[in-house]
């Protein structure tokens, strides 16, 4: 029961940083409830008239809110309630409440899934690409803690222990989101704005860049277990097709084509003194492909195909590998070169050039 204890206590921590981060990074918070304006003596202008200047009866005409814009107004909203539930889950799980558990669960993934359509419908800049891969992997935890908690799998220690372990990490990458949301100029009035061709550029962005084949090592968030991760061939295809008794075939649209980056994610071994000795490799949600200022999202995960089996996240334990391939959809005449792979890991974004310069 200690360790149950250290976990609940643990989840608890990242949602208190989790609250501080709002309080502290009003920036993100303000895009979801924006305060009125006020006019002389610091009286709000009318609620019901907005856009009118008092003494000044032409309507100011603003632009429309951007989808950097709406990313950091989603991310802000959607917080607290994947916060509120991860509270009650924590709360079931203490008080052995099973049936309250499978309820809050489906409630936990349909939140979830919600938030993840909303966020794939937005075209961010690379300025928010980091905040939208950490936003993505979050909601993979909130997700995959849903599903171990929707009663399709007996509860136990080890299913209790995984998924207060997801709770913890979506909790931690919610956090990272709302920071990254800070960091960019959508979350930040007052930083310069960063000329167009700086922007445009990933290769003034990446200066420092990994080759295909170059390890990236880290810890676990707790710090118990080394990992690694490589991208290690990258390749381009026209079509390609699942494996199975109903096979799918997908055809690139024209003037486009499938890149293929494979990935390797590997547990190096244990380290210190805790007892966790597993740990979960980045979803395929995580990656963001990076190619003239414009970002990519990885179809996903079509399962084993005949060009190799696909990457997702998964649990691995000590000395255990996983490997596959990431699909992108992109233009047929992309330039490797000028093409990079970034992943959010944590505080961690490494990121690869697909290809040698000429």
């Amino acid at each position: 029961m200690r360790g149950s204890r250290i976990g609940v206590l643990l989840v608890i921590g990242f949602i208190g940083v989790i609250l501080s981060g709002i309080l502290l990074f009003p920036g993100a918070w303000a895009a979801f409830f924006p305060s009125l304006p006020e006019g002389e003596g610091g009286v709000p202008v009318n609620a019901s008239s907005p856009g009118l200047v008092p003494g000044n009866d032409t309507a100011l005409l603003s632009e429309p809110p951007s989808d950097d814009d709406r990313l950091e107004s989603l991310i802000a909203g959607a917080s607290i309630p994947l916060l509120e539930v991860s509270v009650e889950q924590i709360c079931s799980l203490y008080d052995q409440d099973d049936a309250g558990l499978q309820t809050r669960a489906a409630n936990m993934s349909s939140l979830a899934d919600g938030y993840r359509a909303e966020a794939a419908a937005l075209e961010v800049s690379p300025d928010m690409a980091s905040a939208y891969a950490q936003f993505f992997v979050a909601l993979d935890e909130y997700a995959a803690a849903g599903t171990l908690l929707n009663g399709s799998t007996p509860l136990n220690r080890s299913v209790t222990d995984d998924a207060l372990d997801h709770l913890a990490l979506g909790a931690e990458h919610l956090y990272e989101a709302l920071q990254e949301c800070n960091r960019s100029p959508a979350g930040n009035s007052d930083a310069p704005t960063v000329p167009m061709n700086l922007t445009g550029e990933p290769a003034l962005l990446f200066p420092g860049a990994l080759q295909v084949g170059e390890r990236f090592r880290y810890d676990d968030a707790r710090g118990e277990n080394a990992a690694s991760l490589i991208v290690s061939t990258v390749t381009s295809v026209e079509t390609f097709q699942t494996s199975g008794t109903k096979p799918t075939l997908y055809t690139a649209a024209p003037g486009n084509s499938f890149l293929l980056a494979a990935v390797k994610a590997s547990h190096l071994g244990h380290k210190g003194e805790g007892v966790n000795t597993r740990f979960r490799t980045p979803a395929e949600s995580a990656f963001t492909l990076h190619y003239a200022a414009e970002t990519y999202r990885p179809l996903k995960a079509p399962g084993p195909t005949n060009r190799g089996g696909s990457y997702s996240g998964v649990i691995l334990d000590r000395h255990e590998s996983v490997e596959g391939f990431l699909f992108f959809e992109v233009p047929e005449d992309l330039d490797p070169s000028r093409a990079y792979l970034e992943v959010g890991i944590g505080k961690d974004s490494p990121v690869w050039v697909l290809g040698r310069a000429p």
